[in-house]
């Protein structure tokens, strides 16, 4: 094996890399083709494709693997627990934006219950259909029957924690 100075002057850095790991270097696609999230949870497909890199539209959350990739991270809301469930509920609200989706939860009260909430995607829609009909729906319902709901579940545990549950209905 050649020292690095050796690999400096050979302008062979490539080689040293291999020298130093045994295998070939991965490119930056390469990382992110396999890229895990904090939480552990792969968000690369079975089929290869990838949440991020556009050839999964989450716009069509009407789609049933579209709906089902969606819910695998609304669940993951359930691996840890809160001090606060409502907050948490918020966090993934927020993050359900990201993607267009607004959801309306009545307020969570008690120590154990559950709530379901409206989900409207990008505001709804409102206007004129082109049969000159009314329109003014959550913008889900004409795509997917009896539109989209948010079921969410809570529980206070013994150390004054609490664990939710949510899922896309």
């Amino acid at each position: 094996m050649k020292t690095l100075k050796q690999h400096i002057k050979e302008k062979s850095l490539e080689d040293f890399e291999e020298d130093l790991t045994g295998e070939e270097m991965k490119t930056f696609k390469q990382h992110i083709k396999e890229a895990i999230s904090p939480l552990g949870v792969g968000t690369n497909n079975h089929d290869g494709s990838h949440v991020g890199d556009g050839s999964v539209s989450l716009a069509n959350i009407h789609d049933a693997d579209v709906l089902k990739k969606v819910n695998a991270f609304v669940g993951s809301i359930a691996m840890q627990e809160y001090l606060n469930p409502t907050a948490a509920v918020e966090q993934l609200t927020n993050k359900l934006k990201t993607i267009g989706l607004e959801v309306k939860l009545p307020a969570m009260e008690g120590t154990k219950g559950s709530v379901i909430g409206e989900v409207s995607q990008f505001g709804g829609r409102f206007g004129k259909d082109v049969d000159g009909s009314d329109i003014n729906d959550d913008g889900i319902s004409h795509k997917k029957e009896g539109g989209l709901k948010l079921e969410v579940s809570f529980e206070t545990l013994e150390n004054g924690s609490s664990k939710v549950f949510a899922k896309l209905v």
